[in-house]
């Protein structure tokens, strides 16, 4: 009898197991990491310089990097946090619209909070929430939001939502090959949120890729640092079972990396005035820590996600390929 013909899933395990090849980036085995540099420099480490200290290479720009594949992604976001009415905004949403010029794939926008300041005023919404992104969103690309401090700080956090067409946390969105977890990172304690979260990483055949977006970080070495809250109510649930949590508070960029394989993004250089990161904080997970206003730009594939931070001015902060969890067997 002829053997069944193997399935996708079957497909990527096995060339995860090194069995098949493929034209793809190495894997990265839990507790360690495969880059994908791209002819890139090692980007900047917080540990013994200042963080805005440059690195000694020239600099890399968009515009100078050869093709991301051969194979087309099959969905894409911008991520961003911490920007409403700030003096870069503008400059950080004029850098999405030239990575979707330059080519590259983009069907959703992803806030991590603190969207609109100081209080979350309805009369800021318009301005704060539209304006800086109105060329983006005139080719249909949603803007998907969670709430910060700043955004509940005067009760108007689900007036904010409504304003989107947005429901109210937590909730679901999804492109192909990813689910998103929005979450209200203010409130990490509430029973009813937590049973949502356990139910969503319970579901059976997940997609590739599960992506959680809240406000307060678990790891950070900025002002704010770690949220013990969340680590308390959210981290054993999230740690392992996600592929990418994306958290803001702190206006910086900063990446990290648990043992189990989830990476932890802080992007909340998205407008705001920056904070600095801590040289000294240094955590075991931290891998990359600037303090640049940027975005995080995330492209999914069939095998892996491939992240990117851009700051304002072109260059290149941070790449990481995130793999694909391998199928049970």
């Amino acid at each position: 009898m002829a053997d069944a013909p193997l399935s996708r899933r079957q497909m990527l395990g096995l060339l995860g197991a090194g069995l098949l090849t493929a034209c793809s980036p190495t894997r990265r085995e839990s507790g360690t990491e495969a880059t994908r540099e791209r002819h890139l420099p090692p980007p900047t480490q917080t540990t013994t310089t200042a963080p805005t200290t440059t690195t000694t290479a020239a600099p890399q720009f968009v515009s100078n990097l050869p093709p991301f594949d051969t194979v087309n992604p099959m969905s894409g976001f911008v991520a961003f946090g911490d920007f409403g009415g700030g003096p870069a905004q503008g400059q950080v949403a004029a850098g999405m619209l030239q990575w979707v010029r330059d080519g590259h794939r983009v069907d959703a926008l992803v806030t991590t909070g603190d969207n609109v300041y100081d209080f979350g005023e309805p009369k800021f919404f318009e301005a704060h929430l539209k304006a800086p992104y109105r060329a983006l969103q005139n080719t249909g690309l949603p803007l998907w939001v969670t709430l910060g401090n700043h955004d509940v700080a005067g009760g108007h956090g689900d007036k904010q939502l409504k304003f989107l067409g947005l429901p109210p946390l937590p909730y679901t969105k999804s492109l192909p090959g990813v689910r998103f977890l929005f979450l209200d990172g203010n409130r990490p304690g509430d029973e009813a949120q937590k049973k949502w979260l356990a139910e969503q990483l319970a579901a059976p055949s997940p997609p590739l890729f599960t992506v959680a977006v809240f406000h307060q970080p678990i790891f950070s070495c900025g002002l704010h640092g770690r949220t013990p809250a969340v680590i308390e109510h959210w981290y054993s649930m999230l740690n392992g079972a996600v592929s990418l949590v994306l958290t803001g508070h702190d206006h910086h960029y900063e990446r990290s990396l648990s043992a189990e394989g989830t990476t932890y993004i802080v992007t909340g250089g998205g407008g705001r005035e920056l904070y600095p990161l801590f040289p000294l904080c240094n955590p075991p997970e931290q891998r990359v820590g600037r303090s640049k206003h940027h975005f995080t730009a995330v492209e999914t594939y069939s095998d892996r996600m491939a992240l990117t931070a851009v700051a304002i001015d072109g260059s290149i902060l941070d790449q990481v390929d995130i793999p694909a969890a391998l199928p049970s067997p």
